[in-house]
């Protein structure tokens, strides 16, 4: 999750198949069939849960499970043929550019009227001209952890402040043998997002200028810290092979330090990851900004289901579902008050670095219709650097170039 890294399913926490209320004011026995189209991690994890709510509602979920770059094409496919690809589509932070300002989603101001969605954060993110199109289902930060045994095996006890330092530990940790590999991260457009806002590169100006690549840009920087990752033999070349991705690296025993995420943490101390129980975040170096990446679920244009689709998604957002995602995925609940529960239960992991990370926010343009085109150029551009050692500046001006030629063809 788009470059979007699969997630892996940690253990699921079991106690909440016992009971089921539906939304107030759901419809029950409808008989109707909606379907779902989703990526594996958006699909409901609580079997029993699901059973329950299509028993008591009378609405029968057919789930279509596919990447969300087969998801945008069929989204993209069937508007071209007029008919929606789904009663409800989950939407990923990509989703913006791609299925949203495409039209290809359902209004939802009118439908949901009388839904009250105070309890929700990042509804603004789905909202263009005014118009809700996704209902929160989860609000991620990008972030970073590590592994906090290696770090003192390798004789560091402060956590590394600037990228270069955290380069530094990682070659010595190299060099000691303690982890061959010892940076997980992919040769993928968040990576060099990453360390560029938190290098304290805004990337875009107000104007949606590339300011990255600006002669002497932490932009620039930050694309030659991640090749000399590459080049240096810092991050294993199977990321170059499409072989496995940062976190099933990370997760199988590969890295000190992981690209991850806002609950990146839960897995990686899991019963699967060969990394637990010494996986802690990393508050990101320097400047130390992130972006987020939140998503929703809303109903396709043209759907013959709202009201069905609407009693779904109210349901999929409810304390008791969100609360069996964040124990399935560890993907933080968007509901203030579920947030507020897990915490005042002490069950999310690294709240005090997440509480720190998450006031150091830059978001990128994903609203701009050419974002979509613009992350797979990046991604592109990246791994052929990476394999071919193409220095870091004619990356950076390809780019930007680009950007530039994107924008004048989509405004």
């Amino acid at each position: 999750m788009t470059a979007r890294s699969t997630i892996v399913r940690a253990g699921l926490a079991g106690a909440l198949a016992a009971a089921l209320v539906l939304p107030a004011g759901a419809a029950l026995g409808q008989g109707t069939t909606i379907s779902f189209l989703t990526p594996p991690w958006g699909a409901p994890p609580d079997q029993a849960l699901l059973d329950a709510f299509q028993a008591e509602s009378g609405i029968t979920v057919d789930i279509q499970s596919v990447q969300m770059t087969d998801l945008f094409s069929r989204v993209q496919v069937a508007a071209g043929s007029g008919t929606p690809a789904a009663d409800v589509i989950f939407l990923t932070e990509e989703a913006p550019s791609n299925i949203v300002a495409t039209g290809n989603m359902m209004p939802l101001n009118d439908l949901m009227a009388g839904v009250d969605l105070s309890d929700f954060t990042k509804t603004d993110f789905w909202t263009m001209d005014g118009q809700l199109y996704g209902v929160p289902v989860y609000n991620q930060l990008v972030m970073m952890d590590f592994n906090e045994k290696r770090l003192a095996q390798a004789g560091f006890t402060a956590r590394p402040e600037t990228w270069a330092e955290l380069k530094d530990q990682a070659l010595a940790i190299k060099a000691q043998g303690i982890d061959e590999y010892p940076i997980a991260m992919g040769a993928i457009d968040w990576s060099w997002y990453l360390i560029a806002l938190s290098m304290g590169d805004p990337m875009f100006d107000a104007d949606l200028n590339p300011v990255f690549a600006d002669e002497g840009s932490k932009g620039r920087e930050a694309m030659a810290t991640l090749l000399s990752f590459f080049s240096e033999g810092l991050i294993t070349p199977d990321m170059l092979s499409g072989a496995t991705t940062q976190h099933t690296a990370f997760w199988s025993g590969s890295g000190t330090f992981h690209q991850g995420w806002q609950g990146s943490v839960v897995v990686g101390n899991g019963a699967d990851s060969a990394q637990a129980p010494d996986v802690r975040y990393l508050r990101l170096p320097e400047a130390g900004f992130t972006w987020s990446f939140p998503a929703a679920i809303g109903i396709g244009a043209g759907s013959q289901n709202a009201e069905a689709a609407k009693t779904f998604i109210e349901w999929y957002t409810s304390p008791e579902n969100q609360l069996a995602i964040y124990n399935a995925f560890g993907l933080y609940p968007s509901r203030t008050s579920v947030a507020e529960q897990l915490a005042a239960e002490d069950k999310i992991a690294g709240n005090d670095v997440i509480v720190e990370q998450s006031a150091l926010v830059n978001e990128l343009p994903r609203y701009a219709l050419w974002w979509g085109p613009f992350t797979t150029a990046v991604s592109t551009a990246i791994l052929e650097a990476a394999q071919t050692g193409t220095p870091a500046d004619e990356v950076i001006d390809a780019l930007a170039q680009e950007w530039n030629d994107l924008r004048a063809e989509y405004e």
